[in-house]
């Protein structure tokens, strides 16, 4: 497993505009990354355009292209820190330990707890702690109250994704919030469709899939915006993962 790289920031520029909704980190574009963009903008981002990254959602079935993890463009865990992450940083050694462990950049794991939990060690549910993963992915197949077990266990899942998908970073990161493809046996065994995550099979199988999961991931956390917050206009479908309303997701 490679170490993902970092693009280090002396300093983090984020120049926002609100009526264009746009962006810019200062990582450029990804030079692996369809669509790639310096800005983030709802649809566009450094790591690719959110077409490029949802490729079949809209017809056959949600078909990822490749991206391996290393070549995943994000700022510095520094700047990550010192910015949005700030109340992430407490968990540092448990990143450094399980990225240590596991081969994965900690700032990729900083960045999913922040998405998942807010990191927030307490969170409660299912899938509970930083890492919002189930008791089977700990080190002992059962949830404890140790934090550096639920980061194990996150990365262990991460890493196994990847294991599964053949370096395939999209594939292994969409699979967080429960993406799939072809061949897994749920809608009529084809991919993650638009119209699958509240339809009835959808719903029974838990919390609908945020269909903006991987460009609010990869174009808006890791690129150091707060897409709970003041950048919440990162992704085009507008998911609130609760059906109501008409919603798709």
């Amino acid at each position: 497993m490679a170490i993902s790289k970092y693009l280090s920031l002396a300093t983090l520029s984020l120049a926002t505009h609100a009526a264009a909704q746009s962006a810019n980190p200062g990582v450029g574009a990804n030079p692996k990354a369809e669509g790639s963009t310096d800005e983030v903008t709802p649809t566009t981002g450094p790591n690719g355009s959110e077409d490029w990254l949802n490729q079949g959602i809209e017809d056959g079935g949600w078909n990822p292209p490749f991206l391996a993890l290393e070549d995943v463009s994000h700022i510095s865990l520094d700047d990550f820190y010192n910015g949005i992450g700030s109340g992430c940083k407490q968990y540092d050694q448990y990143f450094q330990s399980a990225g240590s462990k596991y081969g994965v950049d900690p700032v990729i794991l900083a960045v999913l707890a922040m998405q998942e939990s807010s990191c927030n060690a307490d969170a409660g549910g299912p899938t509970p702690g930083l890492m919002q993963v189930s008791c089977e992915n700990y080190p002992n197949g059962e949830c404890t109250d140790s934090i550096q077990d639920n980061v194990d266990a996150g990365t262990h899942y991460l890493t196994s994704q990847l294991d599964g998908s053949d370096g395939n970073a999209l594939k292994a990161l969409g699979s967080y919030n429960g993406w799939f493809t072809a061949g897994s046996g749920l809608n009529g065994n084809k991919g993650l469709t638009k119209d699958y995550p509240c339809s009835s099979e959808g719903q029974s199988n838990g919390v609908p899939q945020n269909l903006d999961y991987l460009h609010q991931v990869l174009n808006g956390w890791f690129m150091g915006l707060d897409v709970y917050g003041d950048d919440n206009w990162i992704g085009s479908y507008k998911c609130d993962q609760s059906c109501d309303n008409g919603s798709l997701c």
